[in-house]
């Protein structure tokens, strides 16, 4: 193995990676916030259609401290840019948010 491979496993991602989304949304009934990590090249599932979305990401996030479930729906072109999303049981913050 490569002397960089368990840094690179393991290590600090970078919030700014072109491989990488984040994804800020707080639960509406207990108020609980989540950050998560999307990889645009693994978690990210294609289409294989010529029109409409090129990437699609379907995600069911339960919190910590409170049982209800917050599914998020997003849609993606093929530069991998966002072009909806939608959200139940919860609503998208800023990154601002999530950190005050």
């Amino acid at each position: 193995m490569s002397p960089g491979f368990f840094k690179k496993l393991f290590g600090k991602r970078e919030e700014d990676s072109s491989e990488f989304l984040w994804i800020y949304s707080q639960c509406d009934k207990c108020g609980e916030k989540f950050r998560t990590l999307i990889r645009k090249y693994n978690d990210l599932t294609p289409t294989y259609k010529d029109e409409g979305p090129a990437y699609i990401l379907k995600k069911e996030l339960i919190g910590a401290s409170c049982p209800n479930r917050i599914n998020l729906h997003l849609e993606f072109d093929r530069n991998y840019r966002k072009i909806s999303e939608e959200i139940t049981g919860g609503h998208f913050i800023s990154k601002e948010e999530y950190q005050s």
